[in-house]
């Protein structure tokens, strides 16, 4: 996931929550021209902001591994076992 994904969400996630902009920086202490320039894509945000935006909007982080890309590993050939969980995952 890219800024640009992750902006398009927040921004799909506030107002799916029914905030506007005005009442999710009141939530998070983030001003409203901050929201909008980060909605926007117009802005990279801090790990810190990012967490207090998703904590108003009742959102954790989680971290997951990425997905392995045609047969390749970041960058590399996958070794047995990846290649042993690719096949099981239907990526073979």
């Amino acid at each position: 996931m890219d800024t640009r994904e992750i902006s398009l969400e927040l921004k799909r996630l506030r107002k799916q929550k029914r905030l506007s902009q005005k009442a999710l920086s009141g939530k998070c202490g983030i001003s409203r021209a901050s929201i909008i320039a980060i909605e926007r894509g117009a802005s990279d945000m801090s790990l810190s902001t990012l967490l207090e935006i998703l904590d108003a909007l009742g959102m954790d982080l989680k971290m997951v591994p990425k997905a392995v890309e045609a047969g390749r590993v970041a960058g590399r050939f996958p070794n047995l076992d990846e290649l042993k969980k690719m096949r099981l995952a239907g990526e073979l």
